[in-house]
């Protein structure tokens, strides 16, 4: 008996679901509710539940899905329903929308507008919970080899950084270093650790030949720059 109950509950899932793939397939998302979108996404990760509950949970407690996107995988999983595989899902669709907003400027190659640098920034790092140091790696030409984030979380930056930044920058033969990181707390203002770093990077790149180019901090949806802001 119970297994007869099941079955109309699970078929009228798997129907929902398909009408909401074949919608996306019509119309893409233009129209949707917020917890609409979350629940196809859920839908890939969680294959037989059904996840509107969990799509409204996660509105309710991040109130929006960039908010959702950004939290951290263990915030995540804090919210009934939520387990580690599909915060991993939707932690690799901020990724992947990262690296889609990163791609144009691949395309592109020559990395040269503050503005464009701007973006590449704010793209990695706008609205983490966490503080993360994030360095571009250029040629002589300004052409970005490679992009990576050297640490998360608060340490010692004037021990850790300077040491790993130069050795992957030596790693990526580049000659030249854009340096960002995010103030997870909203301020603009760099510290006085944040100067310090900045001083202690750009002479020590400046031994090996490598030129420090800027260092940006960004704070919710905007850039600030250090060398535009005569820190540099």
């Amino acid at each position: 008996m119970v297994k007869n109950r099941e079955k109309p509950e699970i078929s009228d899932q798997i129907g929902h679901r398909q009408r909401l793939k074949a919608r996306f397939a019509r119309q893409g998302l233009n129209g949707w509710p917020d917890y609409e979108i979350l629940e196809l996404l859920l839908g890939y990760a969680i294959p037989r539940r059904d996840v509107k509950p969990l799509a409204k949970e996660l509105l309710r407690n991040f109130e929006t899905i960039k908010r959702v996107l950004d939290a951290p995988s263990e915030r995540l999983q804090e919210i009934a329903g939520m387990g580690s595989q599909s915060a991993q899902f939707l932690k690799l669709c901020r990724e992947l929308l990262v690296l889609y907003l990163e791609v144009p400027d691949r395309q592109r190659q020559i990395v040269t507008s503050p503005e464009q640098i701007g973006e590449i920034c704010r793209a990695r790092l706008e609205g983490l919970a966490e503080e993360q140091f994030l360095v571009l790696f250029l040629d002589n030409r300004h052409r970005l080899i490679a992009s990576e984030v050297i640490h998360r979380g608060t340490v010692d930056m004037s021990v850790v950084y300077p040491r790993e930044v130069l050795s992957r920058a030596l790693l990526h033969r580049a000659a030249a270093i854009l340096v960002a990181h995010n103030h997870p707390g909203g301020s603009l203002t760099p510290s006085a650790d944040d100067l310090k770093i900045t001083q202690e990077l750009k002479s020590a790149a400046a031994t090996l030949g490598i030129r420090l180019l800027d260092h940006l901090i960004v704070a919710g949806c905007q850039v600030v720059s250090l060398k535009e802001s005569g820190n540099l």
